[in-house]
């Protein structure tokens, strides 16, 4: 009713139940017996110079169409916000569409931290595709069925390298790709033997491949060897377009705008409240300092 279809309940299930770092918080809204508001906090895990905490990620933001812009939203958000402290999970982190941004800001005090743009590659791009921009011998990239665990080294050799980043071992991947029961993702690495040196995943959406997550070791070409697997699978699967969120202090992303990738619409808010002060304002709130994909939004 509140987004025009129906919500499948596997995925409520999977999103707010089997989450491997928790329960979900869901605060719920009645007038009566009639449900009229929804929002749930899915428990990450948050790395934040070199220790971990736990941040909630806001998502299953519902209004009855009948009971909006009566405050039902900014209400459910301040009894659930208590909820959090309670709970030990330091910071609300959302991803707000037009309508629960400026509530979330006006009434509950969230702050802004980013607008987040798509960065996106038009195709076929046949110079990319060529050389992957680089005249650097390309790295071995392979495309796997599901995550293993040699994931989980890679998380541990790349964790410290980023100030702010959500977990991402390999439970963690296989629950929030593999396990979703509404989208496909595809799985694709970089090995070098035994070992990885980053992975890419990507989901098709309409006419266009979003790359939902990256993660390498501290090596462009890695970087840009799976950035251009996943762009000639876009364009063999007949794609018009690769898309990602990549931060503009990524050595990558300055690599791969030279290379013909452009900031574009669809523009993400992203925002964040402190529910204790166990974190620094002028860390969390500082967008240069997070390193966030797509596949930390519920969206993608």
């Amino acid at each position: 009713m509140s987004f025009g279809h129906e919500l499948p309940e596997a995925r409520w299930r999977w999103r707010y139940r089997d989450n491997p770092s928790g329960l979900a918080l869901i605060e719920l809204a009645w007038h009566g017996d009639i449900l009229v508001g929804h929002r749930a906090q899915t428990p990450v895990v948050l790395r934040v110079q070199g220790r971990d905490y736990r941040v909630g990620i806001t998502g299953g933001v519902m209004t009855h169409p009948l009971y909006r812009s009566q405050g039902v939203y900014a209400r459910i958000t301040v009894v659930q916000l208590a909820r959090e402290a309670d709970a030990g999970i330091v910071m609300s982190l959302g991803f707000p569409n037009s309508l629960s941004h400026r509530v979330m800001i006006d009434r509950n005090e969230f702050r802004d931290i980013y607008e987040i743009p798509v960065f996106r590659l038009g195709l076929p791009a046949p110079s990319f595709l060529a050389e992957g921009g680089s005249h650097l011998q390309p790295r071995h990239v392979v495309e796997l069925a599901a995550f293993d665990q040699r994931f989980d080294r890679l998380w541990e050799r790349v964790r410290d390298d980023y100030a702010l980043i959500t977990r991402r071992d390999q439970r963690h991947l296989q629950w929030r790709y593999m396990e979703n029961p509404t989208a496909r993702y595809r799985i694709l690495v970089c090995e070098e033997g035994e070992e990885l040196l980053g992975y890419a995943v990507c989901k098709r959406y309409q006419q266009e491949l979003h790359l939902a997550d990256l993660l390498t070791v501290q090596d462009v070409q890695v970087g840009l060897s799976l950035v251009r697997q996943a762009a000639q699978m876009a364009v063999d699967g007949g794609a018009t377009a690769l898309s990602l969120w990549l931060n503009v202090s990524h050595p990558l992303h300055r690599r791969l705008e030279k290379l013909g990738f452009r900031n574009g619409e669809p523009v993400t808010y992203c925002v964040g409240k402190l529910t204790t002060p166990q974190l620094p304002e002028s860390l969390v709130f500082d967008f240069h300092n997070w390193y966030l994909t797509m596949g930390d939004s519920d969206v993608y």
